[in-house]
């Protein structure tokens, strides 16, 4: 077995900067022409000439190396039970012709002598064990390298003491040194959506190759070629192959003219909306796992978060690789003109302890002015959207807030605590609308607070601080609603300022809402 690193291919463009053309990865084989992690699907990529071809590997229940990605074998092979319970003679058996489950040493005799290098991806450590001894005992000539879990990673170097590994990294911090100590990585493995230039010229200096993953169309591709990726992992090798090659023929030619917004809000708002259901369907259905803390004892973070964040990160990045993105756990990532903000889910110690009510934000900016913006609610299965100057609506439904006057007596005004503790002149607040039999609800997720005063639900809310991360979408959807947002200066026709306590109420109560809400500050003062 050989662990050398290829070299990356450079070339000049136009202006003489430098870029790239980076070698490609077959994401489990070529998936999208057979099916993944099967032997024809890895024939098809190195016939395809993929530089590199990823596989996951996994152990049966008698210490078998085999290609799968999955725990269970119920989305690909239809049985629900985990591959670690089940025999090499009962997996063989799944499938039909060549289309089954191969073991790791079926695919080394495969590419035996071949030049496409085989990166095996690895989660748990004891199957880490199993595939680098299976690589250990073969005769077969494959370079081979490593990525997956650290702790994985560690189990290959226990069997294997000189494996090419390349490190995993969930950061849009950069690399230094000391986080290469462990491993002694010669590459960084990392989502497309912390791909940084930053994080690149880190690596690099550090010596390291930088490979990003999954990235199945071109603009993307074309992104993270010019950032000085070295390698891109795909699922769609022809395509990406054509997009760069055309690119480095062309001399690497920067897009002809500029979007117009209103393209760009015409696209962003479909893909927010895909979003907003997928967010929908991960949350529902994803256990919630670890629970940490970040400030203090009361300021929760879940893998669901985390997990949602790196999700929406990655699908706006392919779609929209230039625009800058903030969000709640991972921060901020530079761009253009055009920012989008994500809270993953707002009400965490609510989904925490298991009280269905939270929420996900995401908003469009360009230079600041909000754009597009959709909250989601998981547990009524609703996306609130709006787009600015195209209205709001929910489930297809207009959402339009009248001017007719509103009495506060009877009504609901919305409001969330400053973390776990009532901000200040939040007593004199609930006694003003008391006395006005006014009944003032904390829920425990400022964007549906907000959110639902634009779909008729409550009279009003407001919140202590502004942030266009939590906010954004949701003070987007009330001024398309024909709602009213105010700081304490009066009404603002954008965002409030950043950390600025802010009002949304309903046009025919928002002056007399603003008038309690502003003694309640006073009061405190």
């Amino acid at each position: 077995m050989t662990t050398e690193t290829l070299p990356t291919l450079e070339t000049q463009h136009d202006g003489g900067s430098r870029a790239r053309l980076p070698r490609l990865v077959a994401h489990r084989g070529a998936p999208r022409v057979r099916r993944e992690n099967t032997l024809p699907a890895v024939a098809v990529a190195e016939a395809l000439g993929a530089d590199t071809i990823e596989v996951d590997v996994r152990r049966t229940a008698d210490g078998v190396a085999v290609l799968l990605h999955d725990e269970t074998l119920g989305r690909l092979w239809g049985d629900a039970r985990h591959v670690s319970e089940v025999s090499w003679c009962d997996l063989a058996r799944l499938g039909n012709g060549l289309d089954r489950i191969p073991r790791l040493d079926a695919v080394l005799e495969r590419l035996d002598g071949c030049q496409s290098v085989l990166l095996v991806d690895l989660t748990d450590p004891v199957d880490a064990v199993v595939a680098a001894s299976t690589v250990a005992g073969s005769e077969a000539d494959v370079t081979i390298a490593w990525c997956g879990a650290p702790e994985a990673m560690h189990a290959v170097r226990s069997v294997l003491p000189d494996a090419d590994v390349w490190l995993a990294w969930e950061s849009l911090l950069p690399p230094t040194p000391a986080d290469l100590v462990e491993l002694t990585p010669s590459t960084l493995n990392l989502d497309v959506a912390f791909l940084t230039p930053r994080t690149v010229r880190a690596a690099h200096d550090l010596g390291l190759q930088v490979s990003v993953w999954t990235v199945d169309d071109p603009e993307p591709a074309l992104w993270a070629a010019r950032l000085g990726a070295d390698s891109i992992t795909t699922n769609d090798l022809a395509l990406v192959r054509a997009a760069l090659t055309a690119a480095e023929r062309d001399g690497w030619p920067e897009p002809a003219r500029e979007p117009t917004e209103t393209e760009v809000a015409s696209r962003a708002q479909a893909l927010a909306h895909r979003i907003a259901h997928e967010v929908i369907a991960f949350t529902r259905e994803h256990p919630v796992g670890t629970v940490s803390t970040k400030a203090h004892p009361a300021d929760l973070v879940t893998d669901v978060d985390r997990l949602v964040e790196q999700h929406v990160r990655g699908r706006v990045r392919a779609a929209f690789p230039t625009h800058g993105f903030v969000g709640e756990e991972y921060g901020e990532a530079p761009g253009d003109k055009h920012r989008w903000y994500l809270d993953p889910v707002d009400g965490t110690t609510n989904l925490a302890n298991g009280i269905p009510w939270t929420s996900m934000s995401l908003c469009l900016t360009r230079s600041g002015r909000p754009v597009v913006g959709v909250v989601a609610d998981p547990w009524r299965g609703e996306v609130l959207e709006a787009r600015r100057g195209r209205g709001a609506s929910i489930r297809g439904r207009q959402l339009r807030l009248d001017d007719v006057p509103r009495p506060l007596a009877g009504a609901v005004v919305g409001t969330e605590l400053d973390g776990h503790l009532p901000w200040p002149g939040f007593g004199a607040f609930l006694d003003a609308l008391a006395a006005r039999s006014c009944t003032l609800r904390v829920q425990g997720s400022g964007t549906l607070t907000i959110a639902q005063v634009a779909a008729g639900r409550g009279i009003g809310g407001c919140v202590s601080a502004f942030n266009p991360v939590d906010h954004g979408a949701a003070v987007l959807l009330v001024h398309e609603a024909g709602g009213v947002v105010m700081t304490e200066d009066g009404p603002v026709s954008g965002f409030p300022e950043l950390g600025a306590p802010f009002l949304v109420a309903h046009p025919g109560a928002a002056d007399e809402l603003h008038a309690v809400w502003m003694g309640a500050l006073r009061a405190h003062r």
